[in-house]
């Protein structure tokens, strides 16, 4: 062991994701685990029952991996974000900002409405944190908002619904001070 973990603030899209699934997922696996074992039990036995039940387990574990694979991580010189297939490394330097804001703040303005769905919806009232990006870096805003979209970049600003947004900002504020300087 050369020392501790990053530490690791789940991105909460994912997790709204898999909470919202979850429970339809278990009802459906549910209903083609006891309509495989009805069509055992009167020897009419189904393969498409089972492999609609391979497929629902299947399907549960893909949208349990995507929320565990939704995270933004704090290194040593910088911020690893990791968004599904998507991973982006932030060095400390690049950054100017740090705050603490409702994630509906990023969508007020007529253009962004535009990007407003189902899950920014119900956690537009829970705090995100906005990490500004120094605008000299164009380039990395450019490829940050193609690889992660409109809706989690806003400008210069990168808006994320994080777990435990008060303890990120906290372990990051001196980070973006230094690194700005």
């Amino acid at each position: 062991m050369t020392g501790a973990l990053p530490a690791r603030f789940y991105i909460r899209y994912g997790l709204q994701r898999w909470d919202d699934g979850k429970w339809f997922i278990g009802i459906y696996i549910a209903l083609l685990i006891g309509l495989t074992a009805y069509s055992v039990m009167v020897h009419q036995f189904a393969v498409l029952n089972l492999a609609l039940l391979v497929l629902a387990i299947l399907f549960a574990g893909v949208l349990r991996t995507m929320s565990r694979l939704a995270y933004i991580e704090i290194g040593a010189d910088h911020l690893r974000l990791r968004y599904l297939m998507t991973r982006v490394d932030l060095p400390f330097g690049s950054l100017t900002r740090v705050r603490k804001q409702p994630l509906g703040v990023a969508f007020q303005a007529a253009e962004r409405r535009r990007y407003l769905n189902r899950f920014v919806r119900r956690l537009s009232r829970d705090p995100a944190v906005y990490i500004r990006i120094d605008r000299r870096e164009a380039d990395l805003i450019d490829d940050l908002e193609r690889r992660l979209g409109a809706r989690m970049v806003s400008g210069a600003d990168l808006v994320l619904p994080i777990t435990d947004t008060d303890a990120f900002i906290a372990a990051v504020k001196g980070r973006v001070r230094a690194g700005s300087g």
